[in-house]
């Protein structure tokens, strides 16, 4: 014989309210890194941006090239400031991180691997508009492509406009490597006298930005020449009676960061000339 349950624990059982599942809610972290963006890796993909609008086929043709000729300059303002400050933090010794979780160090080493993919994007797409400009008669040519006519023209505007501006500057002992100032165009030439195996080192500041476009034309078609290339075939007018070794051409981009207070500096007009050399 089984025994049946009480009337009050039945109406107990059945009148309890139901369970409920009680929902804990997470404390939301606003110091945890993944809800944030690095500065300088989205500021690189801002310029990513601008490229894309330079690879834009729907984009007329100069405009996609005055957008490349933004990507280079955005980078030189990108590693005068950006990377230049990195680079002091890392000298200094800074080990804190951001708040999106990168070193100093850690930084650098993502922003070089984003801009080596920039710059070879940068390299195909000015190869590939120097193309379409070849297909509108507009050319950008070097000085051994020229006609020796042609050659003949452009000789002469080197020796007339050229020429004049130029300073070579000789480095041995007793002349240490010049100072080169940031974004300054260069030419190392190595030359030497004949019967003579010792080798001097000489450098060339490309005068640009004082009057002599970057792009010489030749005749009235739109045929054009780098200045610098011009410099560079013409250098036994420079160096005459020496055999020219070899010529490269190089450029500086120096840390823009050069602020300091006045009481870091002797006198205001020290910290002034400080600044202006540094850029």
């Amino acid at each position: 014989m089984t025994q049946q349950p009480s009337k009050s624990a039945a109406k107990t059982k059945a009148g309890a309210p139901p369970k409920t599942k009680i929902s804990v809610k997470r404390k939301f972290d606003l110091n945890d890194p993944r809800w944030y963006l690095n500065r300088e890796l989205t500021w690189l993909e801002f310029n990513r941006r601008v490229l894309h609008e330079g690879q834009d086929e729907r984009t007329p043709l100069l405009e996609r090239i005055m957008f490349l000729s933004i990507v280079g300059s955005n980078l030189d303002e990108f590693f005068m400031k950006r990377i230049g400050g990195l680079k002091q933090q890392v000298g200094a010794g800074v080990k804190k991180l951001t708040v999106d979780g990168r070193t100093p160090g850690q930084q650098i080493e993502e922003c070089y691997e984003v801009v080596r993919d920039l710059l070879a994007k940068q390299q195909t797409l000015e190869e590939q508009l120097f193309r379409l400009l070849a297909k509108k008669n507009i050319r950008i040519v070097k000085y051994l492509q020229l006609t020796d006519n042609q050659q003949k023209e452009v000789n002469k505007y080197f020796l007339d406009n050229i020429y004049p501006l130029l300073t070579p500057q000789g480095m041995d002992p007793a002349h240490p490597f010049p100072f080169i100032s940031n974004l300054s165009l260069n030419l190392l030439v190595a030359t030497r006298f004949k019967n003579d195996e010792h080798v001097f080192l000489n450098r060339i500041k490309v005068p640009t930005g004082i009057g002599i476009p970057r792009f010489i034309r030749i005749g009235k078609a739109h045929l054009y020449v780098r200045f610098e290339d011009i410099i560079a075939n013409n250098l036994s007018a420079i160096f005459p009676d020496m055999l020219i070794e070899s010529c490269e051409l190089f450029r500086v981009t120096r840390n823009a960061i050069t602020e300091k207070t006045l009481d870091q500096a002797n006198d205001l007009l020290s910290m002034i000339e400080t600044a202006l050399r540094d850029r």
